[in-house]
């Protein structure tokens, strides 16, 4: 039985097709669904790649909302394509942990490299599930159909001047969600029992010379919202 779709929204073909054989070679039974924002849209990927069209210019929350949604009632693993599944059955031992701690909201796995300290756990010698009191990186997360129920979709504010001239927000879509969990009182959770690698295959990032990211634009508006800077960005 089928109980989590992987949410990739991709525009790379080669970062596509190596991120879903990562997850294919790892035993994954899921639904996958990519939401394709490439310029001429991508050709058959493979027997069960189930494909949605993805808004451009790009807005990464708007782009993961239309993969939860297409998911149905399914639990959802929203995963970058420049990321690489290493543990065998690696989602189906998030989506365990997330049955037996019904109170963290959404658990990440371990990644080789996160940005920061708080997106990387040490293995302490055996698989850990540890509490994280600031954010998750949505790089690849495990979010329970329980979570998205109770906190919603991801809020697609957080795509400033998509498409426009001059400078675009960036980021903090997932601090977001990430604080819209701790509010309802679940908790955050890095289980580094799984690993993902996040440095092998090279970064999508959609930029170009006519928007360029300012993550200063999307902290504003999380100050807006939120009536704070982003925990976990060094600011007060």
């Amino acid at each position: 039985m089928i109980q989590y779709a992987v949410v990739i929204p991709s525009k790379n073909l080669s970062n596509l097709i190596a991120c879903v054989s990562a997850i294919r070679t790892n035993g994954e039974n899921c639904r996958i669904i990519v939401v394709d924002d490439s310029e001429v849209g991508f050709p058959p990927i493979g027997d069960g790649i189930e494909v949605i069209h993805g808004v451009r210019p790009f807005v990464f929350s708007k782009n993961v909302n239309l993969g939860i949604r297409h998911a149905g009632d399914l639990d959802i693993v929203c995963q970058n394509d420049d990321c690489l599944l290493k543990t065998p059955l690696g989602f189906a031992l998030l989506r365990q942990q997330s049955v037996e701690h019904p109170d963290f909201g959404a658990i990440s796995p371990g990644f080789n490299l996160g940005g920061a300290r708080h997106m990387n756990l040490v293995n302490q010698g055996r698989p850990h599930l540890a509490t994280e009191p600031i954010m998750l990186i949505f790089a690849a997360c495990y979010i329970p159909r329980s979570t998205i129920d109770r906190v919603g979709l991801l809020d697609e504010r957080f795509g400033i001047n998509a498409g426009g001239p001059g400078a675009r927000g960036y980021g903090l879509e997932d601090d977001d969600y990430s604080l819209r969990i701790r509010k309802t009182g679940l908790k955050l959770g890095v289980y580094d029992g799984v690993k993902v690698d996040h440095t092998t295959l090279k970064s999508t990032f959609r930029d170009d010379p006519e928007h360029k990211a300012d993550v200063r634009i999307h902290e504003r508006l999380f100050r807006e919202i939120h009536g704070h800077w982003p925990e976990g960005h060094g600011y007060q």
